[in-house]
């Protein structure tokens, strides 16, 4: 067995999932150190099955800067020693955990995966931009192994100097299959949930499914909605402090269902007929991978991770500039008839089938196993 530290951000809904099936892998070992419980300020509550430890330390408040908090947290170096790991996994370069494995496996000699999630497109300011030049290709270069969401983070990836044979996908992802079947199986009552939710036949109910934060722009597609006027119906199954703005954007017919648990949630996406997402900065998106696999049309900002994987514009959705009503109300518009929209969303299920656990769980194996694998000849060329 090999074994392996991941050292990570944070606990999220996505990841846990995935972590808990890695650890079941007979090839691993794995041991998970996050960072901290949250340092975007996430409010679930998740229950890891994986061996995991939660690091302790005084956190800055860095989030102007990293869009996130910054956990300081020094003792994960004795940790990370007393494990005597043969891999360690380090989930980007932002958090100091992430920056001290790097550093201890550097010291160590012992090799190091990259995960990264980050694309070219996001809005950075000029002071990161000017840190990630000095830092990235130090980091990523030297690495034994790639992991990334997808396409935009490979470019990414490869933009600071990663090699490209060296990078595979570990998407940020779902139980697709699984997700698949809830969803077919709440269709059945698809009029009946509708009903509940206060949807008329005649309505064409674009779903938002996430957290109501600035970064998502919620407003933005409350507008959107609105411009476009009958039959569309702005549906938000989420909540958060931004909501009093979205409510004030929305048309007064808007639905706002609150957060759903799994079960809520296969309802909703089976009640919908369109999927949004116009968020100004989202490495991936994995709500996009849902809407997929749930069969709908998707639109969604070309700052959308996901979308460049999962939504070809014109094919199965739509791809808007982000922070722009007009263009969005228009291609609402165009999803007004629903043969065409039924022919998007067969095709998004299409895209969503090479996405599940499955392809990601032996990448990240595949990684481990050549990391480890090239230290072991490392170390048997001899002079």
């Amino acid at each position: 067995m090999i074994r392996v530290a991941v050292v990570t951000t944070e606990l999220t809904a996505s990841r846990v999932p995935q972590l808990d099936r890695l650890a079941q892998r007979p090839e691993l070992e794995l041991q998970v150190f996050y960072a901290a419980e949250s340092i975007q300020g996430r409010t679930w509550s998740l229950q890891p099955r994986h061996p995991h430890e939660i690091l302790r330390g005084p956190s800055l408040p860095l989030e102007r800067l990293l869009f996130h908090d910054y956990p300081v947290t020094p003792g994960l170096w004795r940790k990370l020693s007393r494990g005597r790991f043969d891999v360690a996994v380090v989930w980007g370069w932002s958090v100091f955990a992430a920056q001290l494995a790097v550093v201890w496996a550097r010291v160590h000699r012992v090799p190091y995966v990259v995960f990264s999630e980050s694309q070219l497109v996001e809005p950075r300011s000029w002071a990161v931009h000017v840190l990630k030049r000095l830092v990235v290709p130090r980091v990523v270069r030297p690495a034994a192994g790639l992991l990334v969401t997808g396409t935009r983070a490979r470019e990414h990836l490869v933009h600071y100097g990663g090699d490209p044979a060296a990078i595979r996908v570990f998407a940020n992802t779902v139980d697709v299959a699984s997700l698949e079947r809830r969803v077919d199986a709440a269709r059945e009552r698809r009029a009946e949930i509708r009903a509940r939710l206060g949807l008329a036949d005649e309505d064409v109910a674009v779903l938002y499914a996430g957290r109501l934060v600035p970064v998502k722009a919620v407003e933005v597609l409350a507008a959107s909605v609105a411009r476009a006027g009958p039959p569309f119906r702005l549906v938000v199954a989420g909540d958060g402090p931004e909501r009093e703005r979205v409510e004030r954007a929305a048309a007064p017919a808007s639905i706002f269902t609150g957060f759903q648990g799994e079960a809520g949630l296969a309802e909703t996406y089976a009640a919908a007929d369109v999927f949004a997402l116009l968020s100004r900065k989202e490495t991936w998106g994995v709500v996009v991978v849902e809407a997929a696999a749930a069969g709908l049309p998707i639109v969604v900002s070309a700052r959308v991770g996901a979308g460049a994987d999962l939504v070809e514009d014109r094919v199965n959705g739509r791809v808007v500039p982000a922070d722009d009503p007009a263009a969005t109300a228009d291609a609402l518009r165009g999803l007004a008839d629903g043969e065409l929209r039924r022919i998007y969303g067969a095709r998004s299920r299409e895209r969503a089938a090479g996405w599940g656990y499955g392809p990601s769980e032996d990448a990240f194996v595949a990684a481990v196993t050549d990391a480890l694998s090239r230290r072991q000849t490392s170390r048997g060329a001899g002079p």
